[in-house]
Protein backbone atom coordinates (compact mmCIF):
# COMPACT_ATOMS: atom_id res chain seq x y z
CA UNK A 1 0.00 0.00 0.00
CA UNK A 2 1.10 3.63 -0.49
CA UNK A 3 0.04 5.18 2.64
CA UNK A 4 2.22 2.32 4.32
CA UNK A 5 5.08 2.69 2.06
CA UNK A 6 4.77 6.69 2.82
CA UNK A 7 4.60 6.43 6.68
CA UNK A 8 7.72 3.84 6.84
CA UNK A 9 9.35 6.79 4.71
CA UNK A 10 7.90 9.67 7.11
CA UNK A 11 9.27 7.34 9.93
CA UNK A 12 13.20 7.68 9.14
CA UNK A 13 12.83 11.08 9.63
CA UNK A 14 14.02 13.26 13.06
CA UNK A 15 13.31 10.55 15.99
CA UNK A 16 13.07 11.76 19.81
CA UNK A 17 16.43 11.40 21.44
CA UNK A 18 16.24 8.38 23.96
CA UNK A 19 16.52 10.46 27.13
CA UNK A 20 12.56 11.90 26.51
CA UNK A 21 11.32 7.90 26.17
CA UNK A 22 13.57 6.33 29.16
CA UNK A 23 11.99 5.02 32.21
CA UNK A 24 13.76 6.56 34.64
CA UNK A 25 12.52 10.02 32.82
CA UNK A 26 9.07 8.85 32.68
CA UNK A 27 9.21 8.06 36.02
CA UNK A 28 10.72 11.76 36.88
CA UNK A 29 7.92 13.10 34.72
CA UNK A 30 5.13 11.18 36.19
CA UNK A 31 6.07 12.46 39.40
CA UNK A 32 7.17 15.97 39.03
CA UNK A 33 3.77 16.33 36.83
CA UNK A 34 1.89 14.74 39.65
CA UNK A 35 3.31 17.29 42.08
CA UNK A 36 3.58 20.71 40.63
CA UNK A 37 -0.05 20.02 39.51
CA UNK A 38 -1.67 18.60 42.80
CA UNK A 39 0.16 22.25 44.27
CA UNK A 40 -0.62 24.49 41.61
CA UNK A 41 -4.60 23.58 41.67
CA UNK A 42 -4.44 24.12 45.48
CA UNK A 43 -2.32 27.49 46.05
CA UNK A 44 -3.92 29.41 42.62
CA UNK A 45 -7.26 27.47 42.20
CA UNK A 46 -6.98 28.51 38.56
CA UNK A 47 -9.90 28.74 35.71
CA UNK A 48 -12.53 29.45 38.22
CA UNK A 49 -12.06 26.02 39.61
CA UNK A 50 -13.88 27.15 42.64
CA UNK A 51 -17.57 28.26 40.90
CA UNK A 52 -17.13 24.76 38.79
CA UNK A 53 -16.85 22.95 42.16
CA UNK A 54 -18.77 24.69 45.25
CA UNK A 55 -17.04 22.85 47.79
CA UNK A 56 -15.30 22.90 51.18
CA UNK A 57 -11.24 23.30 50.86
CA UNK A 58 -10.81 20.01 52.30
CA UNK A 59 -12.93 18.28 49.73
CA UNK A 60 -11.08 20.57 47.39
CA UNK A 61 -8.03 18.89 48.14
CA UNK A 62 -9.24 15.54 48.47
CA UNK A 63 -11.11 16.00 45.34
CA UNK A 64 -8.03 18.07 43.26
CA UNK A 65 -6.21 15.11 44.91
CA UNK A 66 -8.68 12.11 43.35
CA UNK A 67 -7.88 13.85 40.01
CA UNK A 68 -3.74 14.37 40.20
CA UNK A 69 -4.26 10.17 41.35
CA UNK A 70 -6.36 9.59 37.91
CA UNK A 71 -4.10 11.41 35.84
CA UNK A 72 -0.74 9.86 37.57
CA UNK A 73 -2.48 6.48 36.38
CA UNK A 74 -3.46 7.69 32.86
CA UNK A 75 -0.04 8.98 32.21
CA UNK A 76 1.91 6.04 33.99
CA UNK A 77 -0.12 3.64 31.80
CA UNK A 78 0.92 5.43 28.81
CA UNK A 79 4.33 5.92 29.40
CA UNK A 80 4.63 2.09 30.22
CA UNK A 81 2.83 1.42 26.63
CA UNK A 82 5.69 3.50 25.14
CA UNK A 83 8.56 2.52 26.57
CA UNK A 84 7.42 -1.26 25.73
CA UNK A 85 7.09 0.49 21.83
CA UNK A 86 10.70 1.86 22.04
CA UNK A 87 12.28 -1.00 22.63
CA UNK A 88 11.29 -2.57 18.93
CA UNK A 89 10.76 1.16 17.16
CA UNK A 90 12.06 4.40 17.45
CA UNK A 91 9.83 7.19 17.94
CA UNK A 92 9.10 9.81 15.58
CA UNK A 93 9.18 13.64 16.62
CA UNK A 94 5.52 13.61 15.19
CA UNK A 95 4.67 10.66 16.64
CA UNK A 96 5.61 11.85 19.98
CA UNK A 97 3.74 14.92 19.98
CA UNK A 98 0.77 13.11 19.18
CA UNK A 99 1.24 10.62 22.08
CA UNK A 100 1.25 13.41 24.05
CA UNK A 101 -2.43 15.00 22.88
CA UNK A 102 -4.07 11.60 23.24
CA UNK A 103 -2.90 11.68 26.67
CA UNK A 104 -4.33 14.76 27.20
CA UNK A 105 -7.53 13.84 25.66
CA UNK A 106 -7.95 10.77 27.68
CA UNK A 107 -7.54 12.48 30.35
CA UNK A 108 -9.98 15.58 29.04
CA UNK A 109 -12.44 12.67 28.83
CA UNK A 110 -11.62 11.52 32.18
CA UNK A 111 -12.22 14.59 33.77
CA UNK A 112 -15.49 15.01 32.13
CA UNK A 113 -16.64 12.13 33.38
CA UNK A 114 -15.98 13.22 37.10
CA UNK A 115 -17.31 16.83 36.57
CA UNK A 116 -20.39 16.17 35.49
CA UNK A 117 -21.27 13.14 38.14
CA UNK A 118 -20.10 15.86 40.47
CA UNK A 119 -22.33 18.45 39.22
CA UNK A 120 -26.19 17.74 39.82
CA UNK A 121 -27.05 20.91 37.37
CA UNK A 122 -25.25 18.84 34.61
CA UNK A 123 -26.96 15.79 32.66
CA UNK A 124 -25.52 13.45 29.60
CA UNK A 125 -28.60 13.78 28.41
CA UNK A 126 -27.91 17.23 27.16
CA UNK A 127 -25.37 16.62 24.31
CA UNK A 128 -24.44 20.50 24.75
CA UNK A 129 -23.72 20.15 28.51
CA UNK A 130 -21.19 17.57 27.91
CA UNK A 131 -19.43 19.01 24.64
CA UNK A 132 -19.17 22.87 26.79
CA UNK A 133 -17.49 20.70 29.95
CA UNK A 134 -15.19 18.31 27.55
CA UNK A 135 -13.85 21.59 25.40
CA UNK A 136 -13.56 23.97 28.82
CA UNK A 137 -12.22 20.59 30.81
CA UNK A 138 -9.66 20.00 27.46
CA UNK A 139 -8.34 23.33 27.90
CA UNK A 140 -7.60 23.60 31.36
CA UNK A 141 -5.41 19.72 31.04
CA UNK A 142 -3.10 21.30 28.44
CA UNK A 143 -2.73 24.71 30.34
CA UNK A 144 -1.66 22.52 33.53
CA UNK A 145 0.04 19.84 32.41
CA UNK A 146 1.96 21.56 29.72
CA UNK A 147 4.67 23.47 31.71
CA UNK A 148 5.26 20.28 34.17
CA UNK A 149 5.92 18.40 30.74
CA UNK A 150 8.28 21.38 29.22
CA UNK A 151 10.15 22.30 32.21
CA UNK A 152 10.73 18.42 32.29
CA UNK A 153 11.92 18.09 28.73
CA UNK A 154 14.34 21.35 29.51
CA UNK A 155 15.97 19.24 32.55
CA UNK A 156 16.30 15.62 30.70
CA UNK A 157 17.98 18.04 27.84
CA UNK A 158 20.35 19.85 30.19
CA UNK A 159 21.23 16.58 32.26
CA UNK A 160 22.02 14.56 28.73
CA UNK A 161 24.49 17.21 27.70
CA UNK A 162 26.02 16.76 30.84
CA UNK A 163 25.87 13.14 30.41
CA UNK A 164 27.44 13.33 26.57
CA UNK A 165 30.28 15.88 28.33
CA UNK A 166 31.30 13.15 30.54
CA UNK A 167 31.14 10.34 28.36
CA UNK A 168 33.11 12.87 25.87
CA UNK A 169 35.92 13.19 28.85
CA UNK A 170 36.05 9.90 29.33
CA UNK A 171 36.84 9.39 26.22
CA UNK A 172 39.96 11.79 26.04
CA UNK A 173 41.37 10.41 29.44
CA UNK A 174 44.49 11.12 27.57
CA UNK A 175 43.99 14.72 28.55
CA UNK A 176 45.26 14.66 31.57
CA UNK A 177 48.88 15.43 32.39
CA UNK A 178 50.74 12.28 33.39
CA UNK A 179 48.92 10.15 30.11
CA UNK A 180 52.02 9.59 27.89
CA UNK A 181 52.11 9.54 23.92
CA UNK A 182 54.15 7.23 22.58
CA UNK A 183 54.53 8.91 18.71
CA UNK A 184 55.76 5.89 15.90
CA UNK A 185 57.09 6.63 12.32
CA UNK A 186 55.73 5.57 9.50
CA UNK A 187 56.69 2.27 9.73
CA UNK A 188 55.18 2.12 13.38
CA UNK A 189 58.76 2.28 15.31
CA UNK A 190 58.63 4.22 18.30
CA UNK A 191 60.41 7.44 18.10
CA UNK A 192 59.37 9.58 20.41
CA UNK A 193 57.38 9.93 23.92
CA UNK A 194 55.97 12.90 25.91
CA UNK A 195 53.35 13.70 28.10
CA UNK A 196 49.85 14.53 26.64
CA UNK A 197 49.82 18.02 28.37
CA UNK A 198 53.82 18.85 27.49
CA UNK A 199 52.42 18.15 23.69
CA UNK A 200 51.94 21.24 22.30
CA UNK A 201 51.50 21.57 18.26
CA UNK A 202 52.63 19.38 15.03
CA UNK A 203 52.99 20.98 11.86
CA UNK A 204 53.25 18.84 8.69
CA UNK A 205 56.76 19.48 6.98
CA UNK A 206 56.87 17.47 3.90
CA UNK A 207 57.37 13.59 4.37
CA UNK A 208 57.39 14.89 8.28
CA UNK A 209 55.78 16.17 11.31
CA UNK A 210 57.76 18.67 13.65
CA UNK A 211 56.66 18.06 16.92
CA UNK A 212 56.54 21.24 19.22
CA UNK A 213 56.49 19.88 23.10
CA UNK A 214 57.56 21.82 26.12
CA UNK A 215 60.94 20.55 27.87
CA UNK A 216 61.14 22.42 31.50
CA UNK A 217 59.04 24.61 30.06
CA UNK A 218 60.67 25.18 26.50
CA UNK A 219 59.30 24.69 23.60
CA UNK A 220 61.61 22.45 21.73
CA UNK A 221 61.11 20.61 18.34
CA UNK A 222 61.20 17.22 17.30
CA UNK A 223 60.90 15.76 13.53
CA UNK A 224 59.55 12.55 12.96
CA UNK A 225 58.77 10.58 9.54
CA UNK A 226 55.21 10.03 9.42
CA UNK A 227 52.22 12.39 8.02
CA UNK A 228 49.46 14.24 10.07
CA UNK A 229 46.24 12.44 8.27
CA UNK A 230 47.84 8.88 10.29
CA UNK A 231 49.20 10.45 13.26
CA UNK A 232 45.20 12.08 13.85
CA UNK A 233 43.38 8.19 13.01
CA UNK A 234 45.61 6.44 14.77
CA UNK A 235 48.38 7.59 18.00
CA UNK A 236 46.10 10.79 18.35
CA UNK A 237 42.68 9.86 18.16
CA UNK A 238 41.55 9.79 21.73
CA UNK A 239 43.68 12.86 22.59
CA UNK A 240 42.82 16.47 23.09
CA UNK A 241 45.32 17.14 19.95
CA UNK A 242 43.24 17.87 16.89
CA UNK A 243 43.04 19.20 13.85
CA UNK A 244 42.85 22.86 12.79
CA UNK A 245 44.60 23.15 9.43
CA UNK A 246 45.50 20.68 6.73
CA UNK A 247 48.52 21.21 8.22
CA UNK A 248 48.65 21.61 11.36
CA UNK A 249 47.29 19.85 14.91
CA UNK A 250 47.21 21.77 18.06
CA UNK A 251 46.77 20.96 21.59
CA UNK A 252 43.75 22.16 23.31
CA UNK A 253 44.96 21.81 26.81
CA UNK A 254 47.02 24.77 25.78
CA UNK A 255 44.42 26.73 23.61
CA UNK A 256 43.25 29.51 25.71
CA UNK A 257 40.83 31.32 23.65
CA UNK A 258 39.27 31.54 20.20
CA UNK A 259 40.07 34.54 18.62
CA UNK A 260 37.83 35.63 15.51
CA UNK A 261 39.30 38.44 13.18
CA UNK A 262 38.70 40.06 9.85
CA UNK A 263 40.34 37.15 8.11
CA UNK A 264 39.51 33.93 9.99
CA UNK A 265 39.74 32.13 13.75
CA UNK A 266 42.61 31.89 15.65
CA UNK A 267 43.60 29.98 18.67
CA UNK A 268 45.31 31.46 21.92
CA UNK A 269 47.56 29.54 23.22
CA UNK A 270 49.03 29.74 27.12
CA UNK A 271 52.84 30.08 26.38
CA UNK A 272 53.96 32.77 26.12
CA UNK A 273 55.99 34.47 23.28
CA UNK A 274 53.39 32.13 20.82
CA UNK A 275 52.16 33.29 18.23
CA UNK A 276 48.37 32.37 17.65
CA UNK A 277 47.59 29.83 15.45
CA UNK A 278 45.09 30.04 12.55
CA UNK A 279 42.30 27.78 12.04
CA UNK A 280 41.14 26.82 8.06
CA UNK A 281 37.90 27.71 7.23
CA UNK A 282 36.92 23.69 6.53
CA UNK A 283 37.62 23.34 10.39
CA UNK A 284 36.50 26.55 11.97
CA UNK A 285 32.94 24.50 12.80
CA UNK A 286 34.67 21.54 14.38
CA UNK A 287 37.27 23.81 16.12
CA UNK A 288 34.86 25.58 17.73
CA UNK A 289 32.81 22.99 19.06
CA UNK A 290 35.83 20.92 20.29
CA UNK A 291 37.05 23.55 22.27
CA UNK A 292 33.18 24.01 23.96
CA UNK A 293 32.89 21.16 24.86
CA UNK A 294 36.57 20.26 25.88
CA UNK A 295 36.76 23.09 28.13
CA UNK A 296 33.09 22.53 29.88
CA UNK A 297 34.24 18.68 30.15
CA UNK A 298 37.87 19.80 32.38
CA UNK A 299 35.73 22.36 34.32
CA UNK A 300 33.26 20.03 34.96
CA UNK A 301 36.44 17.43 36.10
CA UNK A 302 38.16 19.47 38.39
CA UNK A 303 35.09 20.52 40.33
CA UNK A 304 34.38 16.73 40.87
CA UNK A 305 37.94 16.08 41.55
CA UNK A 306 37.85 19.43 44.10
CA UNK A 307 34.58 18.37 45.69
CA UNK A 308 36.15 14.71 45.93
CA UNK A 309 38.90 15.56 48.19
CA UNK A 310 37.57 17.89 50.25
CA UNK A 311 34.23 16.29 51.17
Amino acid sequence: MKWLKRYKEFRKGMHVSSYMTSNRNNIKLILFTAVFSLCFINIYRPFDSTEWYDVSDFAYFIYSFLLVLTGILVIAASRFTMSRFVKRNRLHNVEYFLWVLVEVLILSIIYTIYTIAARPELTWWHFSDVIIVFEQINLKTILIIILPYIVSWLYFANEDKRKTIRTILEKEKTTLPDAVIAFCDENDEWKFSAQTGNVVLLESADNYVEITYLNKGVPTKFLLRNSLKRLSSTTLRNSPIKRCHRSRMVNFAHVEALRKQSNGIYLELDIPNTKMISVSKSYQDEVTEFFLHYKESTEVLDAEIIKKNYS
